[in-house]
């Protein structure tokens, strides 16, 4: 595979000399990072802002600008570059009402001229909602969420090149399947420390009428087994608000947690945060043959040839 690495200098775009070692790390709903470290030759010179391009075979596979530089020798300057997802770290105080995931993300693109790709539709319409000093990003991931726990599916935010696009982790799946003939190792964790519940409350307050409703769901084995865990859901949408949600809830969060860390497997560049993989392999524990969601996707770029390391979740 061939790479090229392009730094706009304010007047054209240059193809500097750059070293094996060069990172890409593209975690789920986060700014992709890609660090690398280039020669500094006398027409090279660009500051912090400068846009860069990353090239495989000719295509883009990032597009971003440079955050910050470093310097241990004279003649070498480390980079670290953002895409635009980075720009979502912004903070705000944003008011919406009766909108979808793609409204939020329309109007943050407006006001901070971003560009937009695909954007899925989430099958779920919010009601009134604030935030007050919020990055954007938290409000994208709170309303996303929203959609997991309503609807059972998971939808993740990613800069594809340049576009910034809303799509499902079905749509972002990566036909590989990954066994042990093709990991230099692996690492597998168990957890119920976070988003697991098996206890859920799910209220419905008006404030205007004086009302407040709660409907719960309990799972008594599971609390023996781990102690009370408890999510609550609350909003002002009367008819969301049921026994009958209170138990969707629970079914989809009664569940530990599994993780899976894969190293030194091939690269390929569709695998991203948000994307899906499969995966075949016996942990001792139990033998893995399904879907995983990539959590967290690292390639390295060792001359031609990519390597990469994958934060996994497993999914059932």
């Amino acid at each position: 595979m061939r790479l090229d690495l392009l730094i706009w200098d304010g007047r054209q775009w240059l193809q500097p000399a750059w070293l094996a070692g060069a990172r890409l790390q593209r975690a789920a709903n986060a700014a992709a990072v890609l660090d690398f470290c280039v020669v500094k030759n006398g027409l090279l010179n660009f500051l912090e802002g400068a846009p860069v391009c990353l090239l495989a075979d000719g295509e883009a596979v990032f597009k971003g600008r440079v955050f910050a530089k470093r310097r241990t020798q004279p003649e070498l300057i480390k980079v670290r570059a953002f895409d635009q997802l980075r720009f979502l770290q912004n903070r705000d105080c944003c008011s919406f009402r009766d909108f979808t995931p793609a409204d939020l993300l329309k109007r943050v693109a407006a006001e901070n001229g971003l560009q937009l790709g695909r954007l899925a539709d989430c099958g779920l319409r919010l009601p009134a909602r604030s935030y007050d000093n919020r990055p954007y990003l938290d409000m994208l991931t709170d309303v996303l969420r929203e959609v997991y726990l309503a609807k059972g599916r998971r939808y993740f935010v990613y800069d594809a090149a340049g576009l910034i696009c809303l799509q499902s982790c079905w749509d972002l799946r990566v036909n590989i399947l990954l066994t042990e003939n093709c990991l230099g190792g692996w690492e597998y964790a168990t957890s119920v420390d976070e988003g697991t519940y098996n206890r859920v409350k799910v209220i419905y307050e008006d404030k205007r009428k004086g009302e407040r409703r709660q409907f719960v769901a309990e799972n008594a084995e599971k609390i023996a087994d781990w102690g009370p865990l408890q999510l609550v859901s609350k909003n002002a949408d009367a008819q969301e608000q049921t026994q009958a949600k209170a138990r969707e809830l629970l079914q989809q969060c009664c569940r530990r947690q599994e993780t899976l860390l894969v190293r030194d497997v091939p690269g390929d560049l569709r695998v991203r945060g948000g994307g899906m993989v499969g995966v075949r392999l016996n942990l001792g524990e139990r033998v893995l043959d399904c879907w995983a969601l990539v959590k967290r996707a690292e390639h390295r770029f060792i001359g031609g040839n990519i390597l990469m390391d994958l934060n996994l979740e497993c999914i059932e």
